[in-house]
């Protein structure tokens, strides 16, 4: 099911691979695609660009990058979707601590990778147009 409009997304990323890998596999007239080379220049960027998305791909110590998580988390509810080498359960389980909305494991499909944003993306807006909702009896 495609999204109907176009989607902000950040992609924090210390490999200039994984940015020709993001902008070569998404669509242009989907996705507008923002990719920074630090933590702290995804922070800023997280913060004034109000991504709808964010994508953080694991090059650095990982300890650096749960803490740029928690940091987005405090300001920003925009999904956050981890790609990483390691499938090991308690580093999983580590990044959604962190505040992660959902993760990936190296190597992995473009539609996988699609599927996963177009899913964020789903729940993100659903949230937000839908912030409480009553069951009635």
């Amino acid at each position: 099911m495609p999204i109907p409009s176009t989607t902000k997304l950040l992609v924090i990323d210390q490999d200039t691979l994984g940015e020709n890998f993001v902008k070569q596999t998404l669509n242009p007239n989907r996705y507008e695609v923002m990719k920074v080379n630090s933590t702290q220049t995804g922070l800023q960027t997280s913060q004034t660009w109000k991504p709808d998305v964010i994508i953080i791909n694991i090059m650095q110590p990982a300890e650096n990058g749960w803490k740029l998580c928690r940091k987005i988390r405090e300001y920003s509810q925009a999904p956050i979707l981890v790609l990483a080498a390691v499938s090991d359960p308690n580093s999983i389980a580590l990044w959604l601590d962190a505040g992660a909305d959902d993760y990936l494991t190296k190597p992995f499909s473009t539609d996988i990778l699609v599927a996963h944003l177009q899913k964020l993306t789903r729940r993100f807006k659903i949230k937000h147009n839908h912030p409480t909702m009553s069951v009635v009896q």
